[in-house]
């Protein structure tokens, strides 16, 4: 990163268009949520690296404390949620089952502490001028690559800010077109090209990427599935997707009328020397961090983002002098701690409660007697593993999140007793399943989100304008596993 990097002012300040300002944010003033969440964090990371028992215990009153403290701040799923953990809480009590509550706790409360700790490098992108100059650049490219272009830079940003790509990316894509030329219907059709282009390429992080929730949960369910084996067939599905979604944009549009417009051009060499120095900060402290405290590539991030965070923000000060810099860092911990930690309640107590749910009920489940039913009758591979992305896609249409779902299926085939298929390619599968949720399920996280920035309905951003990417990821999908379980 380069030191004369001059910050931007939050999102939140600049504008009706930005993101932030379409979604309600706490006042500036402490809160007792804010503080149990980042007693949850400092807990969960205290146990990632030093395993102490009291630790793991005070991580789980913290997380009780934190979801108890959320209530009036999340909405009716949320509530439903909360409602099933209780009930299962209960269950689990009754029958004796007290190892099975551990674990559930043990999930919801490193799944919230992972989100919200990833969270916060979009605290540092919101700043950034590297950071919204690519993103403009990918929204102002000509057609002729602009679908390409979006669907690789959604997917590269996703990588850094999560979720927050979308609020990046989405109010960016919005404001280009609404500022373009053109009747009505040239720009809805430009929006809809760009929006399903941005969707489809944040989807596909989880099919691979490290800072994924789906990598950090598949790699606790299944630790003997072969890494390099499940790397590479993530990023070739991921590359293979992003082809499928531009045939399937090129063909659809191919009679929409054209308006030539002018190259975007280069990215300065400034922004690309920022870029590139936030990626190596990020990888550097990642892999530092994994080798020092020999621990695994997702844990080492979660540790890494807050430092990555303080980093960042003091080089974007740090042409102002140290002190400003240091400064500048203070202030940006204390919105942290007062204002995105609070707004973040819906996303981590939607991921902490559905990775419960999934341990308790995949607990729960009888493995053994699935697995037999499934070896008495034959079932071919390629079918089971295909049914896996089927029955997640199909849990999300009537709102049950791909975190549950993928933690219940991942906890009842990690204890059957014969793996019915690699358990690389049962990962796969899960993921996949994951990433088609986002651009096909109404309820899914990215799409309300999504819709809530853009103000269209989350049913026409997946439905009506993804649903025959979904069928032709299916499909590929499908040969895939044929493929794989042939060799």
């Amino acid at each position: 990163m380069h030191a004369a990097e001059k910050p931007l002012r939050p999102h939140h300040a600049r504008g009706k268009s930005s993101a932030v300002t379409r979604t309600s944010e706490p006042p500036e003033r402490w809160t007792p949520i804010s503080g149990f969440l980042a007693a949850l964090v400092m807990f969960e990371l205290l146990n990632i690296f030093f395993d102490i028992p009291f630790v793991r215990q005070l991580s789980w009153i913290a997380a009780l404390a934190y979801f108890a403290l959320a209530v009036p701040r999340i909405g009716f799923r949320e509530h439903a949620l909360l409602a099933i953990c209780c009930i299962l809480t209960l269950t689990v009590i009754v029958i004796g089952r007290m190892e099975v509550l551990a674990r559930a706790l043990d999930q919801a409360v490193f799944l919230t502490a992972f989100i919200q700790l990833l969270g916060l490098l979009r605290e540092a992108a919101i700043t950034s001028p590297a950071i919204r100059d690519c993103g403009l650049h990918l929204t102002r490219q000509p057609p002729q690559r602009r679908y390409l272009a979006i669907h690789a830079g959604s997917h590269l940003f996703g990588m850094i800010l999560n979720f927050g790509a979308i609020s990046l990316l989405g109010p960016l894509i919005q404001e280009g077109v609404r500022a373009s030329d053109g009747d009505e219907r040239i720009r809805g059709i430009r929006e809809r090209r760009q929006l399903s282009a941005m969707i489809r390429g944040f989807s596909w992080i989880v099919v691979w990427a490290p800072s994924s929730v789906t990598q950090a949960l598949l790699l606790t369910l299944f630790p003997d599935a072969d890494p390099l084996r499940s790397l590479m067939l993530g990023i070739g599905t991921a590359l293979v997707m992003m082809l499928v979604g531009w045939f399937e944009d090129r063909h659809r549009f191919r009679k929409a009328p054209q308006r030539p417009r002018a190259d975007a051009g280069s990215l300065s060499p400034r922004t690309l020397r920022h870029l590139a120095g936030i990626l190596l900060m990020l990888l550097t402290l990642t892999f530092a961090i994994r080798w020092i405290g020999s621990v695994a590539t997702v844990q080492a991030l979660m540790l890494a983002a807050p430092i990555a965070l303080t980093l960042w923000v003091f080089v974007q000060n740090g042409a102002l002098g140290p002190v400003r810099g240091a400064s500048a860092v203070l202030g940006r911990w204390h919105r942290v701690l007062k204002v995105a930690l609070p707004a973040g309640a819906r996303e981590g107590v939607m991921l902490g409660a559905s990775g419960f749910i999934g341990i308790v009920t995949g607990a729960l489940t009888p493995a053994s007697t699935i697995a037999s039913f499934i070896g008495d009758a034959g079932i071919d591979p390629a079918l089971f593993l295909f049914a896996l992305p089927l029955l997640i896609l199909l849990g999300g249409q009537i709102a049950l999140s791909p975190v549950m779902m993928v933690v219940f299926l991942g906890s009842v085939i990690a204890a059957f007793p014969h793996p019915p298929a690699d358990p690389a390619l049962v990962a796969f599968a899960l993921s996949s399943g994951w990433a088609l949720t986002m651009t096909a399920a109404p309820n899914a996280t990215g799409a309300l989100m999504l819709s809530r920035i853009t103000g269209i309905p989350s049913t026409t951003l997946t439905w009506r304008w993804n649903g025959r990417f979904t069928l032709m990821a299916l499909a590929f999908l499908f040969a895939v596993f044929f493929t794989m379980t042939r060799g």
